[in-house]
């Protein structure tokens, strides 16, 4: 039987997660991909081994329908300096939290001024208030990171369709997470298929599971590489190929024949394919909302 992965196991990483939940304005999105945190002309001068993996998570306002990340969360031990340095050249304002042998660690970079500290787990959400006093100063003088999570029509259109189903289901929307990390490791996968970014990812909300278990990931497949890319199809194809083979919830969305209408499926469901006219995002959300609910029937099996 299908098992969802869980995002979060570390004590730490919970914590942190928890500590969030308190920065008013502020919404921590998990695991997206280093790449969509950078513009998407960015290419690095050196080889970063880590560009295409997930940070632990980008912190961004609320109310940014593009989700510019302002703060970037590492929890990896070692970043390699390649990465750091790209973070310099970009002006990413990152933060390093992991654990060592004086308790808590804390790395960061702001404008050529280093802060290290160091604490106890109870003291983190008070070491957390210089980088976040960082995050503050750029908003008060309205930086705009390069970096985008949500970089289209049609992601923002999902986005507020997802929103406007949240005071319904006990989920949380994420943006651009490697499938490799939606799926939980799984020896079988495709190598080509592990580090492509998934649109949208729907958890289980932290309040009701605090593991981050994964519930409905959503691909959006309506960009022209989609139909007219070789290596882009045959990806999407194998991506959904693989979901049904270990039986993950996975929410695909398409251009019907008709023009300005769309299919939205999900296999491994066993719900029907809903077609939608237009870009309404309530229609989107009455489209979506039965493969929540589906998902959520499928989850609670499982556990």
């Amino acid at each position: 039987m299908y098992q969802p992965n869980r995002l979060l196991t570390n004590p730490v990483n919970k914590y942190i997660v928890e500590l969030a939940k308190n920065w008013e304005g502020y919404e921590l999105l998990l695991r997206p991909a280093r790449r969509f945190l950078f513009h998407n002309l960015y290419r690095p001068s050196a080889y970063v081994p880590e560009f295409n993996k997930p940070c632990f998570g980008a912190l961004c306002l609320r109310d940014d329908r593009e989700k510019r990340p302002l703060l970037t969360i590492e929890t990896e031990p070692q970043l390699s300096e390649a990465l750091r340095q790209s973070y310099r050249d970009c002006e990413i304002l990152w933060v390093e939290v992991y654990e060592g042998p004086a308790g808590i660690h804390f790395y960061s970079e702001n404008a050529g001024i280093r802060m290290e500290m160091s604490c106890s787990v109870a003291q983190m959400g008070v070491a957390l208030r210089a980088p976040l006093a960082w995050v503050q100063e750029r908003v008060e003088r309205h930086y705009i990171p390069q970096g985008r999570l949500i970089q289209s029509f049609h992601e923002r259109l999902l986005r507020e369709a997802i929103d406007l189903l949240l005071g319904e289901f006990p989920v949380e929307c994420h943006h651009q997470m490697p499938f490799g990390f939606v799926t939980g490791y799984r020896a079988q996968m495709p190598p080509q298929i592990a580090r492509s970014a998934v649109d949208v990812v729907l958890l289980v909300s932290s309040s009701y599971n605090p593991d981050g278990v994964v519930l409905l990931p959503i691909n959006l497949n309506l960009h022209n590489a989609h139909v007219s890319n070789e290596q882009t199809t045959e990806k999407d194809r194998l991506m959904c190929d693989f979901a049904r083979e270990i039986e993950m919830p996975f929410l695909t969305i398409r251009a019907a024949e008709q023009p300005d209408a769309y299919v939205f499926s999900a296999p491994s469901l066993n719900e029907k394919s809903i077609t939608v006219m237009g870009r309404a995002p309530a229609d989107w959300a009455s489209a979506i909302r039965p493969f929540i609910e589906a998902a959520l029937e499928s989850l609670n099996r499982s556990l």
